[in-house]
């Protein structure tokens, strides 16, 4: 057996001893590369963080819509209840980047704002983008119970909201602003640059709410009575020209534009335009008294046939005898005013429906005011037609304006929504004379006292006015099942400071109007039931002379 060197374990342990040095050197190296490694990337991030800080953050910031700062005057009626005001909200927004499950932000959102679609806000939340809205118009209780979700990436701005207390109420003439407070319809879109300005006041509308609640009332009533397509009524002082009261049916709500169909957004008081049939009438006698081509001891042969170039001219209720124009008035003959036309002739006939705004639209301050729809060719025919009403077609408030002058001692005053004051003072333009015009007062008391319009009658205010049923244009002429139907009328007699007038668009006869489905069974009660609710409330509205008459009678 032989045997190791001595010097054999020494050297052995020498080898090990440099294994080990060798050993603990590498791993020396390899932290001190693992250190200079981790540092390196930590400088990196906090080289990223502070380019995030100092480069990206104004980009980021400008993915954001920039907040809403913007006021709104309120919006008051004449009396100063509140019609329109600003409140705070809040909307929801999210980063969709920062977002760490779509899935399970929308499953929570969801379970609390019952609104929202789980799958829609899932793909806003899964977009690759910076900024996506969410839901807007949140109330503080509501942005709290989000925020207590702690649902990272998202975020709520402050943003002023327009709301409306009274709903549907006055919706078409109070109109609406959009998402960013612009006015969109009505007073808001017409006054947009007044109510916007930097601390500007309450603007106090023309408008009265208890009379547009009673004059929407009597127009909801009677077009559900009647089965009509669309009502409309307006009231005008046609004194002062203010639009105390104006409805429009079907209407909606201008807290929420978007969730009725553009249909019920349309005003049938100012945008809708009509063949409004006898309702011209009063107009035709005045052209004939301002021209003196008639007078009102002359009668004329409204019982025997009536021939205007190739078409007879028909009266719904023929008379047996001659009629003077009062007379003609009160039984609303086409004959009768047929006649009269043709000797006040096409030109004088134009220019007095010019000077009575008839001819262009109402140039009020809302931008929802139709045109007329006026014959290309006004000949002979033309102006006959259009002496009784057909031809022509107007909105409501147009003619209530031009009827509204005739009354007012000749004067026309333009209309206005904005109630009266220093800035917003009265203009006129005389478009008839005072005897004109008290002659007209006179015939239209008797139409509806013994004429056609008797239904309209509300003892102790005097009510004037008058009939209008006229045929829907269809194509080949006119179609004799489809009907509107008008009254128009102005009170007090003494005095005449108030016009109205009723609209229904193809009302349909019902129990107790005996098959008839014409002005004088629906739009005059219609009519005279709105004078009897609102005629309490307006100032200068009864009858000082047949108050007094009344009296006397009680007396006996």
């Amino acid at each position: 057996m032989s045997r190791l060197p001595e010097n054999f374990a020494s050297a052995q342990n020498v080898t090990v001893a440099d294994d080990e040095f060798l050993a603990v050197s590498e791993g020396r190296i390899r932290i001190r590369i693992g250190l200079v490694a981790f540092a390196f990337m930590v400088l990196i991030i906090f080289i990223r963080l502070a380019e995030i800080a100092l480069f990206s953050s104004q980009d980021h910031k400008r993915q954001i819509p920039q907040q809403i700062n913007t006021t709104r005057a309120d919006l008051v009626d004449r009396n100063g209840e509140l019609l329109a005001t600003t409140l705070t909200t809040y909307s929801l927004y999210a980063e969709p980047r920062r977002v760490w499950s779509a899935s399970e932000a929308a499953s929570k959102l969801a379970a609390i704002r019952p609104n929202l679609d789980v799958a829609d806000v899932e793909e806003k939340l899964s977009r690759d983008r910076a900024f996506v809205w969410l839901e807007r118009g949140l109330t503080p209780k509501e942005r709290q119970a989000v925020f207590e979700l702690g649902l990272p990436g998202l975020g709520f701005r402050s943003e002023p909201k327009r709301v409306y207390p009274r709903g549907q109420l006055a919706s078409h003439y109070i109109g609406f602003t959009n998402v960013d407070m612009e006015g969109a319809a009505g007073t808001e879109r017409a006054l947009q640059a007044r109510l916007a300005a930097e601390n500007a006041p309450d603007l106090a509308l023309a408008l009265d709410m208890r009379v547009q609640f009673a004059l929407a009332d009597e127009l909801s009533k009677a077009k559900e009575k009647f089965a009509a397509q669309s009502a409309a009524g307006v009231l005008l002082d046609i004194k002062s020209g203010e639009l105390i009261a104006m409805a429009s049916l079907p209407n909606f709500d201008p807290n929420k534009p978007g969730a009725t169909s553009p249909e019920t957004r349309f005003n049938h008081a100012s945008m809708s335009t009509y063949d409004l049939g006898s309702v011209f009438k009063p107009l035709t006698m005045a052209m004939a008294l301002e021209d003196g081509v008639a007078d009102l001891t002359e009668t004329f042969p409204v019982h025997k046939p009536y021939k205007v170039r190739n078409k007879f001219i028909r009266d719904d209720h023929p008379s047996d005898v001659p009629l003077n124009m009062a007379g003609i008035l009160a039984e609303s003959s086409n004959r009768g005013t047929a006649m009269l036309a043709q000797r006040i002739g096409a030109d004088s006939q134009k220019a007095h429906l010019a000077r009575l705004g008839l001819l262009d639209r109402v140039p009020f301050e809302l931008a929802e005011s139709a045109r007329p729809q006026v014959q290309r060719r006004w000949g002979e025919m033309a102006t006959v037609t259009v002496s009784y009403g057909h031809g022509l077609s107007v909105s409501p408030l147009a003619l209530t304006a031009a009827v509204g002058a005739l009354l007012n001692d000749g004067l026309y005053v333009t209309p206005t929504i904005v109630k009266r004051d220093a800035r917003n003072a009265v203009q006129t333009r005389r478009v008839f004379s005072e005897q004109t015009s008290q002659t007209l007062q006179d015939m239209m008391r008797r139409v509806v006292t013994h004429g056609t319009g008797r239904k309209a009658n509300v003892p102790g205010f005097g009510v004037m006015g008058k009939t209008g049923t006229a045929e829907k244009p269809s194509l080949g002429g006119y179609d004799q099942k489809r009907l509107v139907t008008s009254f128009i009328a102005a009170f007090p007699h003494s005095d005449p400071r108030y016009a109205v007038i009723v609209t229904l668009d193809e009302p349909q006869a019902v129990e107790g109007t005996y098959g008839y489905a014409t002005a004088g069974w629906n739009a005059a009660p219609t009519t005279g039931k709105v004078i009897a609710r609102i005629g309490p409330m307006l100032p200068g509205a009864r009858d000082t002379q047949e108050m007094a008459t009344l009296q006397r009678e009680r007396l006996r």
